[in-house]
């Protein structure tokens, strides 16, 4: 015959019962996220008393849900432990998986990378246009420290002849590089990848432009990804770094050029 119903069977809520029942309590104090006015400049950013965005756990999570980064990522993660380099500059397993799918989705065939460290990005750039499918891309990387470039190059030696044969190494001072490429080359970049000292973003974000009277670097429909730009938050107080970025934000925020 027909199973009977167990009367006493829990069934699932619907979603709307489940809004109604649990959410609407849980997020009580919930801010409106959407603004329609656009926010007045201030001269830095707002208190905060952490020194980190994440709650715990979240990041590990997310990494936990994450495709796993390839063997040259992860060869570039290895070798940065072992040389007791300050790993938390590199871009990790979360960015590095990010920064490849802006370089695929984008199809890319030409990258600057700002800020090499031990040359995580500069790896995933290059892995991210090789998989979108073109097949000789250029990534150049700048990088100022001596060691840390020639320990990013012995990592990059190690890499798959398709990533290493894209990455072109600069041991350099950014802003002059950029200035001489600008003024010297019709060279362009379909991504431009901001994630140097801290102080120097504006210039860097300009350059790319071309607001400072050189010609832009930024190729025309390309993206500019800047790393690091809530650390304004995070940073202490007396930290020249945290208004920096704080004024970078805002001058991206009143650059009608870009969305």
């Amino acid at each position: 015959g027909e199973e009977k119903k167990d009367d006493n069977e829990v069934m699932p809520m619907s979603y709307n019962d489940w809004i109604a029942s649990v959410q609407k309590q849980r997020n009580s104090e919930w801010n409106f996220n959407v603004m329609f006015d656009k926010s007045p400049d201030t001269d830095s950013p707002p208190p905060f008393a952490a020194n980190t965005l994440f709650r715990p756990i979240v990041e590990d999570y997310a990494m936990a849900q994450t495709s796993l980064s390839s063997s040259n990522v992860r060869t570039a993660a290895k070798r940065t432990q072992e040389q007791d380099m300050f790993a938390p500059c590199m871009v990790g397993t979360l960015e590095s998986q990010f920064l490849k799918l802006m370089a695929k989705t984008a199809h890319a065939k030409a990258i600057l990378d700002i800020g090499t460290f031990t040359g995580m990005s500069a790896i995933a750039f290059a892995e991210g246009c090789l998989s979108g499918g073109c097949k000789s891309p250029v990534v150049h990387t700048l990088e100022f420290d001596k060691d840390t470039s020639v320990a990013a190059q012995g990592i990059f030696d190690e890499c798959e002849d398709s990533v290493k044969n894209a990455i072109k190494l600069h041991h350099t001072n950014a802003v002059a590089w950029m200035r001489d490429l600008a003024v010297n080359s019709e060279e362009t970049f379909d991504i431009i990848f901001i994630d140097a000292d801290k102080d120097n973003y504006s210039a860097y974000y300009n350059l790319a432009m071309g607001t400072d009277a050189t010609r832009p670097l930024l190729a025309e429909g390309g993206m500019i990804l800047a790393d690091n730009t809530l650390s304004a938050l995070v940073y202490d107080q007396d930290d020249v770094r945290r208004v920096a970025l704080h004024l970078f934000n805002q001058e991206v925020k009143n650059d009608d050029r870009v969305e």
